[in-house]
């Protein structure tokens, strides 16, 4: 165990010192709120972007901020490793490599290296557990502690009122009321959020607002593919979640109702042990889920991946680590180690082949460098669009100013991305086009995909500097 922690743990450091954190659309809404541009602020929770506003990250630059963030989120995971190491009877250190191998695993590693309030929420989880699984969780001081947490975590990342029904049920098995004081701290704390943010993420979602297909989904399909999907990322905690997405719907649907069926015989079978730390974390596992999927249900919504559904994904981890080491399945607890450590490990190797990765690093080394500068000559302040084929590498250089894909494939709406249709994405990039033409924005491409309609017309500027392609208007920079 010892041996496999070290070798993930090495990928997990050669690819964060290669690319640094990665950068993802939500990302540039959270740096675009430390810069003072509040237009994301109902959609995305402030918590991250408060933090990363106070010192000492605001002495920093907005690329430092972010990958300070993240070590620091890394950091702050390996140390509830050890405390939960601590915490537990069982002085086995399998348990603190095991545990590990989980939290630096591939899909464990992409919300701690995203950089954004998902790796808050993670790490604010984590302690949230740890003081829901100690022994003396009941007791007052504790209780504060609770509840203070729960309230925090509300401005974090809205996914923490699954808290909510969790408590409900926390209290039906323990009958100590005082857990009604930490529900009081999280509806309390809704209800502040309510008043200040009146229109986030949660009520666009509950009042249809969000256009995600172009035809109502029937919900028994709609039941199906989400609980298909479910099986498939949860099985993503021993094999690659790329492969997993593979495994057909009729059979994920059947391990989707299987998995169901037993956590809730394990959670009534047990329940007189209601206070071990497995039945615990067995028991967050099936509420959070229950209650993600009642909701994606509700709202007629489809967005089951590792990043919505970590938090199940985690406790289920910690509870099958503590399984195998109390029950001494030695075996089976190294075959699901070298299963993560090898899928983790061709990850990395991966990510390393390709060049269009969205790395904070480049996007930093593009902001000092001279194709930098070469821009910002072209442009026309911040009333210009940018269309490029590198939007990731260039946004945070030009927060100002509108930063979009020049011909995409995707369409990115409430952290889900969408697929375009072919003639959906040459419409859209007849629009950058004819945005330049009109003198509203410039074009820059950096992977050589030149535009030779654009090339031979006498009123557009063209700038070649090192593989970087630039359309302008020659008019609009006399």
């Amino acid at each position: 165990m010892k041996i496999l922690f070290y070798a993930i743990l090495i990928g997990t450091l050669l690819d964060f010192w290669k690319y640094g954190p990665y950068i993802t659309p939500d990302t540039i809404g959270y740096l675009k709120m430390i810069e003072g541009n509040y237009e994301e602020l109902g959609v995305l929770s402030p918590f991250y972007s408060f933090v990363l506003s106070l010192p000492p990250f605001s002495f920093l630059s907005i690329f430092d901020r972010a990958s300070i963030s993240a070590i620091a989120m890394f950091f702050l995971a390996m140390l509830f490793n050890f405390k939960f190491y601590q915490q537990t009877q069982i002085k086995n250190k399998s348990i603190f490599y095991a545990l590990g191998c989980s939290l630096l695993s591939w899909w464990s590693f992409r919300i701690l290296g995203s950089a954004h309030a998902d790796s808050h929420f993670y790490v604010l989880f984590l302690l949230w557990i740890y003081l829901f699984i100690r022994n003396n969780a009941d007791d007052k001081r504790s209780i504060i502690l609770i509840s203070l947490l729960s309230a925090v975590m509300v401005w974090c990342k809205l996914n923490s009122l699954f808290l909510i029904p969790l408590l409900g049920a926390w209290l039906i098995l323990s009958k100590e009321k005082q857990w009604l004081i930490v529900i009081a701290a999280l509806l309390s704390s809704w209800a502040v959020y309510q008043l200040v943010l009146p229109e986030n993420i949660l009520q666009i979602h509950l009042s249809n607002q969000v256009v995600l297909e172009m035809f109502i989904t029937n919900p028994f399909k709609l039941f199906y593919e989400n609980l298909a999907t479910w099986a498939q990322v949860s099985l993503g905690l021993i094999f690659s979640d790329f492969i997993t997405q593979y495994i057909p719907m009729p059979v994920a649907f059947a391990l989707g109702c299987l998995g169901f069926i037993w956590l809730s015989y394990y959670i009534v079978r047990f329940r007189h042990n209601f206070r071990e730390p497995i039945y615990k974390l067995i028991l967050i596992s099936l509420v959070y889920s229950v209650f993600f999927l009642g909701f994606q249900q509700w709202i007629g919504y489809k967005e089951i991946n590792f990043r919505t559904l970590f938090p199940h994904l985690l406790v289920l981890s910690m509870a099958l680590w503590l399984f195998l080491i109390q029950t001494r399945k030695v075996v089976a607890l190294i075959t699901i180690a070298i299963l993560i450590t090898g899928h983790t490990l061709l990850g990395h190797y991966l990510i390393w082949q390709r060049d269009d990765v969205s790395s904070l690093f480049a996007a930093k080394n593009f902001h000092y460098s001279k194709k930098k500068q070469t821009i910002d000559k072209l442009l026309i302040g911040n009333r210009q669009q940018i269309y490029t084929d590198a939007p990731e590498k260039i946004m945070l250089s030009f927060l100002k100013n509108d930063v979009l894909q020049i011909a995409p494939k995707t369409r990115f709406i409430e952290g889900k991305n969408y697929q375009l249709s072919k003639k959906e994405s040459i419409l859209e990039r007849k629009k950058s086009v004819e945005a330049l033409l009109n003198g509203a924005a410039i074009i820059i491409l950096f992977n050589k995909m030149e535009i030779n309609d654009l090339s031979n017309n006498p009123t557009i500027g063209v700038h070649k500097e090192n593989g970087l392609i630039i359309y302008y208007l020659a008019s609009s920079t006399q």
